[in-house]
């Protein structure tokens, strides 16, 4: 199994056309086949069912196309590292963060890289249960994420209060003149869109502000990145409750947002880090996203 097999696999995955592959390759179609036979060999079974005016994944081609995947970035990640500390840039930082924590985060970052220019920074952008994995895994050096999702107690991690700030209605702006933040009763008989409930940090913390105030929130649609529910709420598919970092870098225009009052609305974001770190260059990360 060689990388170039797995990427013409994908490829066929996406265009379910042999020929069409090939020429994204810059090969002939019967090279094509050939590659991918030798690895349906290779790995003993099936991944293309082929017919004359017809292509489509097997089962087990379908659920090979995540371990390709997989492959495939863990190999362009290892290739990068490695030619990083090749060109004499041995620093390394992973870095996982909210969607909500993208304005500290940038911020940090500009004064990072400006300071150590040399230190790859990897950063991924996880919301809900991605995260609580990762925070749980250890899987990162740092985490600009909400307090609730971390462990307490714990002795594996340290964390640092960031900022306070009330979670807000996002509601269409055509929806404004029928919201009354001193009656919910009036938001209530509007749509909502949501987190999914796997991020359930979250998602707990709006289902107790909606209780609070005695309403029960009619889910209409469920999204899985904080971000995407501004497109929603956007749509006119329904309102939201976020963090208002969320909408910090662009918000639709066509979208107000709207401070919820109450303690019960107060969200305390964080940047967590290893408490046994060895890593300096993510200790000096996290002591610029601190200042």
């Amino acid at each position: 199994m060689d990388m170039q097999q797995l990427r013409i696999f994908l490829s066929i995955s996406r265009t379910l056309n042999f020929t069409r592959t090939a020429e994204e390759f810059y090969m002939t179609q019967p090279t094509v086949s050939n590659r991918i036979r030798a690895l349906e060999e290779e790995l003993g079974t099936a991944l293309i069912k082929r017919s004359p005016h017809h292509v489509s994944m097997t089962e087990a081609g379908t659920e090979f196309l995540n371990y390709a995947a997989s492959i495939l970035e863990l190999e362009a990640a290892a290739a990068l590292r490695m030619r990083n500390m090749g060109a004499d840039k041995p620093g390394y930082v992973r870095v996982a963060m909210l969607s909500s924590a993208a304005p500290r985060f940038s911020r940090a970052l500009k004064e990072f890289s400006t300071r150590c220019p040399k230190v790859q920074v990897d950063v991924a952008m996880l919301e809900g249960s991605e995260m609580l994995r990762a925070i749980s895994r250890l899987e990162y050096d740092l985490y600009f994420a909400n307090e609730p999702m971390l462990p307490r107690p714990s002795v594996k991690l340290s964390y640092a209060v960031t900022g306070t700030s009330q979670l807000h209605l996002f509601v269409n702006r055509a929806d404004l003149p029928s919201i009354d933040m001193e009656d919910w009763s009036t938001i209530g008989r509007h749509p909502f869109v949501s987190m999914q409930a796997s991020d359930f940090t979250l998602s707990s913390q709006i289902d107790r502000v909606c209780q609070n105030r005695g309403i029960q929130p009619e889910i209409m649609n469920y999204y899985n990145r904080a971000d995407m529910l501004l497109l929603g709420v956007d749509s006119g598919a329904g309102v939201a409750i976020l963090p208002p970092e969320v909408a910090a870098l662009k918000c639709p225009e066509n979208v107000a947002a709207l401070p919820i009052a109450g303690e019960d609305a107060t969200l305390r974001s964080v940047v967590a880090w290893k408490t046994d770190s060895r890593n300096a260059e993510a200790d000096r990360f996290r002591d610029i996203a601190l200042m």
